[in-house]
Formats: structure tokens, sequence, C-alpha cells
């Protein structure tokens, strides 16, 4: 698949926007992030402001592709984040070894400094060097975190809460793009491992498209098929099952509204929505055999945790009865022997 030339001195927003969007369908989306950037500059710098109205389908499109590319770089969901917290824990595992070997190594050829060598104070000039050093160190470290902030999904994220902005001004004609932007919100927060909101956000949406199109959305089926995805993320089974059911209901509906129109055109698509169908049935099957998983497990826990409370307690019972015979014999045993220390209490032969 060819990449789109972007050429770097056009400054006609419209046609940047143009190569943007060919960009995007292509999935050059490194192409399109540039494309769209730039288009957003100067349609905030022509019309002063950035939330213009003109922005909005920019601000939509830009942060789809941001997110895209943030997919493509990180990986599928969930792998982004377990790779960046497994980096992490290396890079200071390596430097926490390079620390150690730094200390054994002689340091130009000078043996490394003993507790004796460390006890002494610092000589004159050392102390300021030292946190002149430390200073710039931690002045490194803000920026370095203040570059990790600038990722493409907290890009995504702003450039999309414009658009939401936009498109909630412009009223019903902007119902339309307002739920995209929303689910694709939803997307962003799902990625960034924030799943009450990924839910919020996808609802929202959803619930805006159920108010534009019809019960055989191809649309529809594929917003549930994504907050199915979304709440199983989040442990909410019964609702995940609920939503790709939905998923389901809904393609089973174009199928059937496709075959009524009896266009040998449809054929291509009712091919292409019946390859989906097992796919969201597997879902399905998945999330009922991993409820039934869990409630297998508890209900094994309960059974553990209930068996030994109950030998505990009859162990406990048992035992006290046993010290109560005990302290009885014992009464017993103490007047025997003072039967025995007494002769003139002896009956007598």
């Amino acid at each position: 698949m060819a990449d789109v030339a972007l050429d770097p001195q056009n400054s006609n927003p419209k046609e940047l926007f143009g190569q943007g969007v060919r960009a995007y369908v292509l999935q050059d989306f490194d192409t399109a992030v540039k494309a769209f950037s730039k288009a957003s500059e100067l349609l905030a710098a022509e019309h002063g402001s950035d939330v213009h109205d003109s922005l909005g389908d920019v601000y939509l499109y830009y942060g789809k592709s941001l997110l895209e590319l943030s997919r493509k770089e990180s990986g599928p969901l969930g792998d982004g984040v377990l790779k960046n917290v497994e980096e992490e824990s290396e890079t200071e595992d390596v430097e926490e070894n390079e620390a150690g070997e730094e200390e054994s190594k002689p340091v130009n050829g000078e043996t490394p400094k003993t507790e004796e060598e460390d006890d002494k104070p610092p000589a004159e000039g050392e102390t300021d060097q030292k946190v002149e050093e430390s200073g710039s160190s931690e002045e490194k470290k803000e920026g370095e975190e203040t570059e990790d902030e600038l990722t493409d999904l907290q890009v995504a994220w702003e450039v999309l809460e414009l658009a939401k902005r936009i498109f909630t001004n412009r009223g019903t004609e902007g119902k339309k793009n307002l739920a995209e932007t929303l689910i694709v919100l939803g997307e962003i927060s799902l990625e960034s491992g924030n799943f009450t909101s990924a839910i919020e956000d996808m609802t929202q949406g959803l619930e805006i498209q159920k108010t534009l199109f019809g019960n055989d959305s191809r649309t529809i089926a594929e917003t549930c098929y994504k907050l199915g995805g979304a709440y199983s993320t989040n442990g909410q089974i019964d609702e995940a099952i609920a939503s790709f059911n939905s998923s389901y209901e809904y393609l089973q509906n174009k199928i059937t509204s496709l075959k009524k129109d009896e266009k040998e055109s449809n054929s291509e698509e009712i091919e292409e929505l019946n390859g989906l169908i097992p796919e969201i049935q597997e879902k399905i099957a998945d999330m009922k055999n991993l409820k039934t998983e869990i409630a297998n497990k508890m209900t094994s826990s309960v059974e553990d945790e209930t068996a030994p409370k109950t030998n505990g307690s009859a162990g406990a019972s048992s035992s006290k009865q046993v010290n109560d015979i005990s302290h009885l014999v014992k009464r017993k045993r103490k007047e025997d022997e003072a039967k025995e220390e007494n002769p003139a209490k002896r009956p007598s032969p």
C-alpha cells in the first residue's frame, strides 16, 4: 500500500485535510497526523480560535489518526501498558546494575574509596559542584517527564475534546459526529486503562447513535462490539454478554435487510457480515464460559472456607468435653488420696 506524499510547503488547509483523509483510509497514519496537525494550525490561526466550527472534522480525523498511530506503535490493547511497565522495571534494574558496577570499578585508574575516605569532609568547591550536578540532574528528569507527557493518546484526547465542544454547539446537525467523537474518546480511555471512563463515553455515544440509525445499523453493531470489549476488560461479564448479543442482533438485521433489497452489489457485504458473525458468537461463548468458571471457583472457595471452620468448631467442643472429664477424674483421684491419708476414717476390719 503506497504512502501519501505530503507537500511540506502546502499551506492550504482544505487540501491538507483531503490528503489527511486519504492517508487515513490508506492506513498511512503518520502522514495523516502530519496533515491534520498542519491543517488545524492553519485554520486556528485563520479564524483566531481553536474551537471554530471549521475545525470540527479536522480534529475528529486528527484524533482518530493519533489513536491508530498509537496502536500501531504500541501493539494491541493492554500490550502497550504492560510493555511500558516492563520497560521501566528493566531500565531501573539496568541502572542499578550499572551503578553497582561503576562503584566497584576504579575511576581513572584509582581504586574505589573506602568507608573511612567517604567519612572525610569534602574539599572546598566539591560541595557546590555536587549541588550543581544534582540540580542539573533534577532539571533533566523534569524535562524528560514533560516530554513523556506529550503522548499520541494525550494529544488525541485534547483535540477530540475540542471536537466534542464544536459538534455539541452544532446541535442536531452535529449529533452524528458527536457520537463518533465520544466513541473514539472511549477507545482512547480503554487504551489508557481508564475502563470506567471508556464505558461512559461509549455508552453516551451509543445512545445518540440509536436516535439516528435503525435496528439494522452496522455502525451501532460495531459500537456494541466495542462496548462489549470495554465491559469484558472491566470485569463486567453480564454487561459484556448483553453488548455482544446486541452487536450480533444488529448484524443479523442488517443481513436480512440486504437480502430483501436483492441487489447484486449487496452480496459482497452480506458475505463480509457473515464472516463477522462467528467472531461475535465466539466472544459470547467465551464470556459465558468465563462466567461459569468464576461461579465454580467462588462455590469451591466457599466450600473450602466452610469445611475447616466446621471441623475446628467440632474439635474445640470435643476438646472442651475432654477437659471437663479430666477435671472430674482429678477430683475423684484427690478424694481417694484423702481417704488413704486419714486412717481414722478407714472402715475397721
